[in-house]
């Protein structure tokens, strides 16, 4: 379709045919969206998933819309090292990765969260967005070659564990803030709602560090 803007009555008319996806003011990203059995969903472009349900009469007063076509893998066909497909694009081609410190550092600028193979404790948050205060890097992380992409959960991945009582984060949140039955009140973002960092928090990890900082306090450990 032509890069025209819609309105909010006829875009939702396209989506409801089930062959368009719509993002506002040609907003380009990963996240648009489109419809499937009469519901609308955030709709993944890289996976071509149908990710979260949403209201989409929420933006009826919204009117300058672009509708597009969905084309199946319109980014893994048009360039096949484009995130997780990179390693299956390796192996089809025998290329070997040198996973040093050095495409760690390349990784990290492109806004990835990296990790160890053999020491998974260890991860590294981009620059400018993330708190890496905390990190300690060894002389043997400095010199391995098993560094790799870290990948956490989506929220609809941690959705489950929440209906189950368990607390639930993104990993760039202060270590305080988290959304849980007991859980002081979080304000949840757009933003958050699509980031792949989140995690189930282990409680009973976090009671004992927090006796444990407690019996250090007292000069009892």
């Amino acid at each position: 379709m032509s890069d025209r803007e819609y309105n909010f009555e006829v875009t939702k008319e396209l989506l409801l045919s089930g062959m368009y996806y719509a993002c506002y003011k040609n907003n380009d990203r990963f996240y648009v969206i489109a419809s499937k059995d009469n519901k609308f969903y955030l709709y993944d472009l890289k996976t071509n998933e149908y990710y979260i349900e949403i209201n989409f009469d929420y933006w009826k007063e919204f009117n300058q819309w672009s509708v597009y076509p969905i084309i199946s893998n319109k980014y893994t066909m048009k360039n096949k090292h484009l995130g997780s497909d990179f390693d299956d694009f390796a192996k089809e081609n025998n290329i070997k990765l040198k996973r040093d410190i050095n495409w760690a550092m390349k990784m990290l600028e492109s806004g990835k969260i990296m990790t160890r193979e053999g020491n998974p404790k260890i991860y590294l948050f981009p620059p400018g967005k993330y708190d890496n205060s905390n990190v300690q890097i060894s002389v043997e992380d400095l010199f391995a070659e098993d560094w790799e992409i870290f990948h956490l959960k989506t929220f609809k991945d941690v959705l489950d564990d929440l209906y189950k009582g368990k607390s639930i984060r993104r990993k760039s949140w202060h270590p305080d803030w988290e959304v849980g039955e007991y859980s002081e009140c979080v304000l949840i973002r757009y933003a958050d709602l699509l980031a792949d960092d989140w995690e189930v928090i282990d409680v009973v990890d976090k009671v004992n560090k927090q006796q444990e900082q407690i019996l250090k306090d007292r000069n009892e450990l």
